[in-house]
């Protein structure tokens, strides 16, 4: 039987595919164990020819990413140990956090 966190994650991995899909790129889950890369997307062109550029892909989701913000918008305090994986990563990492009550994705680069 799958934990409430359990079933909101899988929303978020379903909620980050669905926005990629409507961009026409191609997401590719990655569901060996959680280290800090989730799913990745593969760029496609405007003339619908993917392009082999791809980006890793952490996806956070559920109200406990959402409890702190600033003027600016929201504030993600991950973990040392996976901004250290995710800045030596060998692809472009994005940060995505899917708030459940507003069916909203947000994302950022992480540099």
């Amino acid at each position: 039987m799958l934990k409430s966190n359990q079933l909101v994650g899988q929303r978020g991995v379903a909620a980050v595919h669905r926005q990629i899909a409507n961009m026409g790129w191609l997401f590719r889950e990655q569901p060996s164990g959680d280290y800090g890369i989730d799913a990745q997307i593969e760029i496609v062109n405007p003339v619908d020819q993917a392009t082999g550029r791809l980006l890793a892909v952490q996806i956070k989701a559920g109200p406990s990413y959402f409890r702190e913000h600033t003027p600016d918008g929201i504030v993600f305090r991950g973990e040392a140990r996976h901004l250290s994986y995710w800045s030596g990563h060998s692809l472009p990492v994005i940060v995505t956090l899917y708030d459940v009550e507003t069916d909203t994705v947000y994302w950022q680069v992480v540099n």
